[in-house]
């Protein structure tokens, strides 16, 4: 008796020793590393005018020209809005100041709503040029839900930066320590038809089945200086 009690000690000794390691063992936590925030005046497409996001840059990849900033009072508005887009679309924003480091328990948050097939993706922009789209994708038809994508359970794709469409194999192990720029991409062209001479602000609201709309990002990870 007295040697199965001792057995059943060391056991919870070896298990308390091991739990304690572990915690140890876990990456820091990730700090918010931006927060995007739009303009609230006037329906237009999406420009840095349109950021308001303190030092960051724009750009804009694939039909990025036609996403439009839906605006209004409500709840989930102002709203990125890429139902206009006729080829997939999307954008990044990139911190003048600093890298982001994605790796660990670094992730992106965003709210979002979709209609029919379409759904919100990661997109980064490596420090070597490479623009890489995740496999994880987010998004609800019946209404505006929050989502996180973690980066470390991303697989990653080349993805052609004016098509929009992905190239090759699967992308093993990016370095995602220093990454450029990060944003989101929906790889469906919306369902809006352009009507010929008529501004973007100015188009006719697409049908149902061919969009999607974002009214909050946020990027979580850890930041590296570019000094």
């Amino acid at each position: 008796m007295i040697r199965k009690t001792q057995s059943i000690a060391a056991i919870a000794l070896m298990s308390l020793s091991l739990g304690s390691g572990w915690a140890f063992a876990q990456p820091p936590a990730p700090q918010l590393l931006l927060s995007m925030t739009l303009q609230n005046e006037t329906r237009l497409p999406l420009t840095q005018n349109s950021i308001t996001t303190p030092n960051v840059d724009l750009q804009l990849y694939g039909d990025g020209r036609n996403i439009v900033i839906a605006v209004g009072r409500g709840a989930n508005l102002p709203r990125t809005f890429f139902g206009l887009c006729e080829k997939p679309c999307g954008f990044t924003l990139r911190d003048r100041n600093n890298f982001f480091d994605l790796r660990g328990r670094a992730s992106i948050k965003f709210t979002t709503i979709v209609s029919g097939f379409h759904r919100v993706r990661p997109i980064i922009k490596l420090t070597d040029g490479t623009l890489l789209i995740g496999d994880q994708a987010e998004g609800s038809v019946a209404d505006y839900h929050q989502y996180q994508i973690s980066f470390s359970e991303c697989r990653w794709l080349r993805l052609d930066p004016v098509r929009g469409v992905t190239l090759g194999a699967w992308v093993e192990n990016p370095d995602l320590s220093e990454v450029e720029e990060v944003g989101y991409f929906d790889v469906i062209p919306g369902s809006g038809a352009h009507t010929e001479g008529l501004a973007v602000e100015k188009q006719p609201a697409p049908p149902v089945g061919g969009w999607i709309a974002v009214s909050s990002f946020e990027l979580w990870g850890q930041p590296v200086s570019r000094k």
